[in-house]
C-alpha cells in the first residue's frame, strides 16, 4: 500500500523520508497522530490513505499558505489543521499524542530545543516522534553549488532558487548534532540514520524546477497527476515512465549502500520516556 501511494513521488529524498518514517511510526488503529510542521499535508496524506481504521489524525503549522494547500489537498477527509507555532506553545494538551512526525522542520526554528520540548510535551509517556532535518554532511552532487562555497569559502546562499539545501534555513546538523538536540528535550534516542547519499546531480535544483511546473499548471487549471504526489496516477507518458525508472534505479543504490553519516537527510527515532 505504501509503496503504490509513494510511486508519483519523484524526489527521491522526500520519497526515501517519507517511506522510512511511516514504517517507523508504524502507525496502528486508534492512536492519535500529529503531523508538526504538516506542510502541504504530504504525511497526512500517506498516512490517512493505509487504511488504517480508527486513526486520529491532526497538522500543525505557523505558515499559513502551507495550511491552507494542506487543508485543499486533504479535502473530505475531515482531518484538523491548525495554525501553530513551536516558538511559543501549540494548541494541544499536555501528552494528547501517541506519536508524532516532525519531518523538515527543527532546521527552521531558532530555538531548536525550545521546539521539540513542546513536541514533548503534547506526546504521551512512551509516545514516539519521528524526525528528519537536512544532513550538513550532504552529497556534493545534491547541491554542488553550496558544497563548494562552504569547502572553498565557508559560505552557502541562504533563500532563492540557488540555496539548494540550504533554502531558509537556519542551520543544517550532522548526525550527532541532533542527537544531542533531541536527547536534551528530554528524548530518548531510539535510532539515528543517514538518508540518499546516491542521488541526482543538481537534484534539488531539479525538484525545485518541477515544483514550480506543477504550481503553475494548478493555476492554470491543468494540474499534471503524473507528477502529483498527492496521486496515484494508473498511467504516465513514455517519458514520465522513463525519468521515473531511472530515479528509482538510482535510488535503489542506497539501499545497498548507504554511508552512516553522508546523505541529504538524517532520520530519527525517539521516544518519550
Amino acid at each position: 500500500m505504501l509503496e503504490e501511494l509513494l510511486a508519483n513521488t519523484g524526489d527521491m529524498a522526500l520519497k526515501r523520508r517519507a517511506k522510512r518514517i511511516i514504517t517507523e511510526l508504524n502507525p496502528r488503529p486508534g492512536e492519535k497522530i500529529i503531523d508538526i510542521g504538516c506542510g502541504d499535508g504530504y504525511y497526512l496524506h500517506l498516512l490517512s490513505n493505509l487504511g488504517i481504521k480508527n486513526l486520529h489524525l491532526s497538522g500543525t503549522d505557523y505558515d499559513i499558505k502551507g495550511l491552507e494547500k494542506a487543508k485543499l489537498n486533504l479535502h473530505g477527509k475531515k482531518i484538523p489543521i491548525y495554525r501553530g507555532n513551536l516558538m511559543h506553545k501549540l494548541p494541544f494538551k499536555k501528552s494528547e499524542f501517541n506519536k508524532a512526525v516532525m519531518s523538515e522542520v527543527a532546521e527552521h526554528l531558532p530555538d531548536d530545543v525550545k521546539g521539540l520540548k513542546e513536541v514533548f510535551r503534547i506526546l504521551k509517556p512512551g509516545g514516539v516522534l519521528c524526525l528528519t532535518v537536512p544532513n550538513a554532511n550532504y552529497p556534493m552532487l545534491w547541491d554542488p553549488l553550496n558544497w563548494f562555497l562552504e569547502r572553498l569559502f565557508g559560505v552557502h546562499i541562504k533563500s532563492g532558487f540557488f540555496a539548494g539545501l540550504w533554502n531558509q534555513h537556519i542551520r543544517l546538523y550532522n548526525p550527532e548534532q541532533i542527537k544531542q538536540v533531541v536527547q536534551q528535550a528530554g528524548f530518548r534516542i531510539e535510532k539515528v540514520e543517514s538518508l540518499t547519499f546516491w542521488c541526482l546531480p543538481f537534484n534539488h535544483y531539479l525538484v525545485n524546477l518541477v515544483a514550480r511546473y506543477l504550481h503553475n499548471q494548478f493555476i492554470l487549471g491543468t494540474p499534471n497527476a503524473s507528477l502529483n504526489k498527492f496521486t496515484t496516477s494508473p498511467s504516465r507518458p513514455f517519458l514520465t515512465n522513463l525519468a521515473f525508472f531511472g530515479v528509482n534505479l538510482l535510488d535503489h543504490l542506497n539501499d545497498i549502500w548507504q554511508p552512516k553519516n553522508t546523505g541529504v537527510s538524517v532520520f530519527v527515532k525517539a521516544k518519550k520516556i
